[in-house]
């Protein structure tokens, strides 16, 4: 449910309740257009909330919370069930994660025996891991003993304090971690071109009532992004994470390398991106989540509300 504060000398702003599963360099266009003044612009007061990723949809589709960077998987799951859920915007399209592991892992097989750490067992994260792991010659269903739960914050804790060996992080998670001795094993781009791991949905109903601002909190965003996609403002833009995720210039310049210049992980537009969503459904109907094939796309995703 939306809400409204004021005082006497300032118009009310609307306030909209955003849902993301860690407050990471993902939520990057949220911090410049707070901070830059483009959500005040459009009459908005965005709450960023971090909440477990397998409580995000239920969160959205309860009304606790209006907006969210919602698991592709759980949005395709509760779809397919009939909750009346869309993705509306963008999300983490070309997300650039290094799958970290302490230095005495040297290969893929040194992680026989070892624990790795995953949001849940139906998540495309999860399917990510099966996958590199495979490839590097370990059956992830007998060989290692994958542990669920949490978000990129809480995985990071746990590789850092040694109680699992490996876990999927992006900059400037990643960083941190290669400064105290870890190194990367995989990347994920180098599997998938194109995967929607998480993506900014909201109810349909919410969307039908509060069209307005939905559409001013887009509009925000592809402007945060256009601003940061443009080189000469890199300075500022590293300002501004360092700011909001308490990090270091270098780790901070490291994430805009990979998510800025290699990734290019946030639209101009902040629309849907179809091609993540394709290659989700592909690979959820591949592994029987899903009746649904890459052709179905536009049953989970909507474009209405999408700055033009």
């Amino acid at each position: 449910m939306l809400g409204a504060s004021a005082s006497a000398d300032t118009p009310a702003k609307t306030v909209l309740r955003f849902a993301t599963p860690s407050i990471t360099a993902q939520n990057w266009p949220h911090f410049i257009a707070e901070s830059r003044g483009l959500f005040a612009r459009e009459g908005l007061d965005v709450q960023l909330i971090a909440i477990e990723p397998v409580a995000i949809v239920p969160a959205l589709i309860g009304g606790s919370t209006d907006i969210a960077l919602a698991p592709a998987t759980q949005l395709i799951l509760g779809i397919d069930k009939g909750a009346g859920v869309v993705a509306t915007g963008s999300g983490a399209d070309r997300m650039p994660y290094h799958l970290m592991v302490p230095g005495s892992v040297k290969t893929v097989r040194d992680l026989a025996g070892k624990h790795v750490a995953a949001v849940s067992p139906i998540e495309l994260y999860t399917l990510v891991i099966k996958q590199i792991l495979r490839k590097g010659g370990l059956d992830p269903d007998k060989d290692v003993e994958l542990v669920y739960g949490g978000g990129q914050n809480q995985r990071f804790a746990a590789v850092a304090g040694g109680a699992v060996a490996a876990g999927l992080f992006a900059a400037p998670q990643d960083t941190k971690l290669a400064e105290n001795g870890f190194h990367a094993l995989a990347y994920t781009p180098d599997y998938y071109r194109y995967l929607q791991l998480s993506i900014t949905a909201v109810r349909r109903d919410w969307a039908v009532h509060n069209a307005a601002a939905l559409r001013g909190y887009l509009k925000a965003m592809a402007e945060a992004s256009r601003w940061l996609d443009d080189p000469a403002n890199k300075a500022a833009a590293i300002q501004i994470l360092m700011a909001a995720t308490n990090v270091s210039a270098y780790e901070a310049g490291d994430a805009y390398n990979e998510y800025v210049v290699k990734a290019r992980d946030f639209p101009t537009n902040y629309c849907v991106m179809k091609p993540g969503m394709q290659a989700d459904l592909a690979m959820m109907h591949e592994t029987g989540q899903t009746k649904s094939t890459a052709a179905d796309v536009d049953k989970y995703i909507d474009a209405e509300w999408c700055p033009h």
